[in-house]
């Protein structure tokens, strides 16, 4: 997000939100109707449920938890409202930061999520999400969008008949020529994915295809690239991520002109658990220094691009947070070595659909040598 996300407001907005909650006579959601059912039928869920909500955690700083004190009828209505929730430009994240406040050091609210029964209820609550956000329904927000002048509205066309879904505004294309490709000849310049925040992880890999980044945390090469034979490659290099906020440009692109020898849709198999949100988010200077191995077990693809001069890079799209619709062109969907196909610098080869999500970049050892810009290029926003 762009803006500060002072702890002190944001949990003043979750109270509000929880208190106000009850009085919504909305039917319940698909998500809750399942969540009522598990909790009634299921005497282990039930259990565990109740020892999560009744164990949350102090937030950082001495901050109290807005679900101290809450019942499973407060869970129930706060899934109804985030269920049916529009975001604006400035609110995108703040029902995922609440949701996650849950299971903040609170090992039951980690198995809540992370366990069966709650791992696929997660995983159904952000399909079923993500099917309302596809709906007609969901078009009543986009006019704050459009409407924002900070977004840049401008650069994208604009459908004759207007959107038809908020997913369909969200993952709008650029006009062309709206983002020039650096160097599009020069396959020793890498360009950017996509637009977001850009973070260099300092690391080195071990032989056991480990990442140990700065402050000893590792990275599985493994299960980022699914047990995949080329993994090995990318032992000893290097990686960098592209963090994208809620009011990016949310389609991801190729940093470099190769050829496609592999490329996987789907991996991994959560989207909730982050241990620590806020921390990640870090007052605006997003995932800066930050565990990345936290993501590597989230819904993700991931492609792999031969280079002549300069080794392999993959490419890893990760959906976080209800964010699970990392959805690949069909052009470069599930490619393997027998078939592999040209890719140029610039390719589209997919998007995200609602939410904030990040790309990472690998690169085989002594391959990527600074991340730099020339005088003029855009380096940031400011705020009055």
């Amino acid at each position: 997000m762009k803006r500060k996300l002072g702890i002190t407001f944001l949990l003043l907005l979750c109270s509000l939100i929880l208190g106000l909650l009850s009085l919504s006579a909305q039917e319940d959601c698909k998500p809750v109707v399942k969540l009522k059912a598990l909790y009634e039928t299921h005497p282990a869920f039930k259990q565990n449920t109740d020892l999560m909500l009744a164990n949350v955690q102090e937030l950082p700083g001495g901050a109290s938890n807005p679900w101290k004190g809450r019942t499973v009828e407060d869970l129930y209505s706060f899934i109804n409202e985030w269920f049916y929730f529009l975001p604006n430009t400035e609110n995108g994240l703040d029902r995922i930061i609440e949701f996650s406040f849950l299971y903040y050091k609170n090992p039951y609210g980690m198995k809540f999520i992370k366990e069966e029964p709650g791992l696929s209820w997660s995983l159904e609550f952000a399909m079923e999400k993500g099917a309302y956000m596809d709906s007609p329904a969901s078009t009543q927000a986009i006019s704050a969008w459009l409407n924002n002048p900070n977004l840049n509205n401008e650069e994208y066309v604009m459908p004759e008949g207007g959107f038809k879904s908020f997913n369909d505004f969200f993952i709008r294309d650029l006009k062309p020529g709206a983002r020039p490709i650096t160097a599009i000849d020069d396959n020793s310049i890498l360009v950017s994915p996509a637009d977001g925040v850009i973070n260099m992880i300092n690391n080195d890999l071990s032989l056991d295809t480990k990442l140990p980044t700065k402050g000893g945390m590792v990275l599985s090469l493994t299960e980022l690239l699914d047990n995949s034979k080329y993994s090995e490659r990318f032992v000893g290099g290097t990686a960098m991520a592209v963090f994208l906020l809620p009011t990016n440009y949310h389609h991801f692109h190729a940093p470099i002109s190769g050829v496609m020898v592999e490329s996987r849709e789907n991996a991994g198999d959560r989207l909730f658990g982050m241990p620590d949100i806020l921390d990640m988010i870090n007052d605006g200077n997003v995932a800066y220094n930050k565990d990345y191995s936290v993501f590597q077990d989230f819904r993700h693809g991931y492609y792999i691009i031969k280079t002549e001069q300069f080794g392999h890079i993959a490419m890893i799209p990760i959906g976080l947070q209800t964010i699970g619709s990392v959805v690949f062109e069909e052009k470069f969907k599930d490619i393997d070595g027998d078939a592999p196909i040209a890719v140029y610098k610039g390719d589209k080869l997919g998007h995200f659909a609602y939410g904030g999500s990040t790309v990472l970049l690998l690169f085989e050892k002594d391959r990527l040598s600074s991340i730099s810009v020339q005088l003029g290029q855009q380096i940031g926003h400011l705020k009055p």
